[in-house]
């Protein structure tokens, strides 16, 4: 699954502070988390092509807006690297976000993958 292949990417990264989709209340800064916001198959006339495709948004969350892009910088180098597990087709960097209730700053990408 790929899953499995971002978590390992990923693992490196923030001290090891990698979470999928929510951080647990007392996960420390910086951290990152990963969410699998959808996939798809590709098809033809004649059914399922063999290919797929999912769509990723990774947060880089910090105190310092710097941290966070520093870290987002990372993560991007993490998924986009070449490798056997999946390929990166697309990359957009999101909106850039400050959470006022945990005092975090955010930046986020979304990625196309292709494994």
């Amino acid at each position: 699954m790929i899953e499995v292949a971002i978590a390992a990417r990923l693992s490196s990264l923030a001290g090891g502070h990698v979470y999928p989709q929510i951080a647990p209340p007392e996960a420390p800064s910086p951290r990152i988390t990963w969410t699998l916001v959808s996939g798809g198959a590709g098809w033809t006339l004649s059914g399922w092509d063999g290919s797929t495709d999912a769509q990723l948004q990774v947060d880089a969350w910090a105190l310092s807006k710097r941290e966070a892009i520093v870290l987002a910088g990372q993560a991007f180098d993490a998924i986009s690297a070449s490798g056997s597990d999946f390929c990166v087709s697309e990359a957009g960097r999101l909106p850039d976000d400050y959470e006022p209730d945990t005092r975090l700053f955010r930046v986020s990408w979304e990625y196309t993958l292709q494994p």
